[in-house]
């Protein structure tokens, strides 16, 4: 692994960055050119960075995984680990927060595909299914998961709707900080507006989706 590439690694972002809640522009620029070497090809690659592409098994052995903890054994979590900026003297507890999060979103982000920047979770998941009238995720899968109580449930039914949706679709980065806020809310960190909280952001994605060919009156 080069270890300049974390300075370079803004050519992995797109022209008008995401707007984001839980994570920072620096996090999220580290975190989709670490996709990027761990999911596509070398051909494919070759758009965003001139560095080769790692082996596929380091993200076969992350996707394996089922708890933050086993991900954090893992290569490829060592590799997104060592490229996230981290503050100097970082008390201990705080480290072992990040862990748990960015741990977390490894093991979602590495099931994803293909990574359509600006697109949310929740508007994929609300969008059509082929012309069916019925969103890709029907509204109690979705309220199920915007209950899920622990990390563990968290990532199982995170893995479940990407793979609804073919694993394509969304932005990696809209993905993570997802998860992160999640995580904030998890340990009791609710923001005082509204329109901030995960919950919120969702369903507004999610119904705003739907609403776009669903009839009140069919």
């Amino acid at each position: 692994m080069s270890e300049t590439e974390p300075a370079s690694v803004a050519e992995a972002s797109p022209r008008d960055p995401e707007y984001l809640y839980a994570i920072d522009r620096r996090e999220a620029d580290a975190l989709r050119r670490w996709w990027q070497r761990l999911t596509l090809s070398a051909e494919a690659l070759k758009a965003h960075t001139d560095a080769p592409s790692w082996p596929k098994g380091l993200r076969a052995t992350l996707r394996r995984c089922d708890t933050g903890e086993a991900a954090m054994l893992t290569e490829a979590f060592r590799h997104l680990w060592h490229w996230l900026p981290a503050e100097d003297d970082e008390p201990a507890w705080r480290r072992s927060q990040r862990l748990q999060v960015w741990s977390c979103v490894a093991l979602v982000v590495a099931e994803l595909r293909e990574d359509t920047p600006r697109m949310p979770l929740g508007a994929r998941l609300g969008q059509q299914k082929r012309e069916t009238g019925k969103p890709y995720m029907s509204e109690l899968r979705f309220q199920q998961l915007m209950t899920s109580r622990t990390p563990e449930e968290l990532v199982q039914r995170l893995r479940r709707a990407l793979a609804l949706i073919d694993k394509r679709g969304v932005s990696v980065v809209h993905l993570a900080d997802n998860i992160a806020l999640w995580w904030r809310e998890y340990q009791g960190s609710i923001s005082p507006k509204p329109t901030e909280r995960l919950g919120f952001i969702w369903a507004n994605d999610y119904f705003g989706a739907t609403a776009g060919y669903r009839q009140d009156n069919p």
